[in-house]
């Protein structure tokens, strides 16, 4: 079943969001473990732990994209938004929030047809 292009653009928004959060991960927990010694690498360690915790949203969100389930997604989009920009960084909550506002299209597209 092929999805909208919107929501195609939607999941590679979301995809890419994804695996920055995984490289920010493995750099944070490259550098927590290295700082590990004076105690503040459990911060990297944290944030590292957070990027993959945004990675395996991300993927539910684009499930139920698969599913045309975009009400649900968009409401999750919205609360990983904040976290994207609040934990997992700029570029992660930029990438997130320009993916969320694409739902407004989406939507209202589902509604015509």
């Amino acid at each position: 079943m092929e999805l909208p292009p919107e929501a195609q653009t939607i999941k590679d928004l979301n995809n890419v969001a994804g695996i920055i959060a995984l490289i920010f991960a493995i750099i944070f927990f490259v550098i927590g473990v290295v700082t590990l010694i004076i105690l503040i690498g459990i911060i990297f360690i944290v944030f590292g732990v957070i990027n993959l915790i945004i990675r395996s949203n991300i993927r539910e969100i684009n499930n139920f994209i698969d599913n045309k389930e975009y009400s649900k997604a968009k409401e999750k989009q919205l609360l990983w938004v904040v976290i994207g920009f609040i934990l997992g960084g700029l570029i992660i909550g930029i990438i997130l929030l320009i993916a969320y506002l694409k739902y407004d299209d989406l939507l209202r597209k589902e509604k015509t047809v």
